[in-house]
């Protein structure tokens, strides 16, 4: 079985000034848009912020090796909940 290569965000932006310690630990839906072009998403836990940017995490599964992924976003690119979902129609 092939090695799956790992997608790179490239909508990941890090703030000029880092905050260095923990912040939290909350539970955000973050839009990320990945290398092969393709855009979800999905649940993370924010741990850091500022007031335009936000450091996320979540665990994926690269090649059978499970691993902790850190990537900072915009803050237009995480929020705590949804409303504008569309839910599936029903027969």
């Amino acid at each position: 079985m092939a090695e799956q290569a790992r997608r790179e965000v490239v909508n990941g932006d890090q703030p000029a000034r880092v905050p260095v310690l923990r912040m939290g630990n909350v539970a955000v839906i973050v839009h990320v848009v990945w290398s092969d072009g393709a855009g979800e998403w999905q649940p993370v836990r924010a741990i850091r912020w500022t007031s335009m940017h936000v450091m996320v995490g979540w665990r994926e599964d690269t090649g059978g090796r499970p691993g902790d992924r850190w990537e900072w976003l915009r803050a237009q690119d995480a929020m705590r909940s949804v409303s504008w979902l569309v839910a599936p129609t029903r027969p």
